[in-house]
């Protein structure tokens, strides 16, 4: 069932609205760095070997996962300038940015990590702060799930589809 769309009560038309409101500022922010991480997405999967024999070889999902990155920017800052809030604000007064700021933080530093600690570590600890942020309610089944779970896609992706992943010390130790 698609959310139902609750129009801004503190709209007003446009002719008298501000250029800048904080209730778009995190919006349009959101929607900017989502966008910078579809382009650097797309470039990166750019240095990907294509597929041969039809079929999508690694380079399909990263150009897949850009694309659509790249196209919820733009809903994202169409919706924004409509004036359309598909989440009633609750008055938590800035918890969901703040999660999501901080999602954002974890991302772009397993970006930068990710060639250096190695597969396993990063997804781990992205893993790991992904269900912290979403309300895991015990840190150690959190960290527990996100080692078990990036274990299997190293051995999945690595093993069994031949997805070159950067190995760190520890990939390396447990089969990657």
């Amino acid at each position: 069932m698609a959310p139902e769309r609750v129009p801004d009560e503190n709209a007003t038309p446009a002719a008298e609205e501000p250029t800048a409101s904080p209730r778009r500022a995190v919006p349009f922010a959101m929607a900017a760095l989502l966008l910078i991480a579809a382009v650097l997405i797309l470039l990166e999967a750019g240095g990907y070997r294509a597929g041969s024999g039809g079929e999508p070889g690694p380079a399909a999902l990263p150009y897949l996962v850009g694309g659509l990155s790249a196209v919820t920017a733009i809903a994202l800052v169409v919706q924004t300038l409509r004036g359309v809030h598909l989440i009633e604000d609750d008055g938590a007064g800035g918890v969901l940015p703040m999660r999501v700021l901080v999602a954002m933080v974890v991302l772009v530093a397993a970006a930068f990590l990710f060639r250096e600690l190695g597969f396993f570590v990063v997804f781990t600890v992205v893993s790991f702060a992904m269900g912290w942020l979403a309300g895991a309610r015990r840190w150690w089944t959190n960290l527990i799930v996100a080692a078990v779970v990036s274990w299997l896609v190293m051995i999945v992706f690595g093993r069994l589809f031949s997805v070159p992943l950067p190995a760190g010390p520890i990939d390396v130790f447990l089969g990657g």
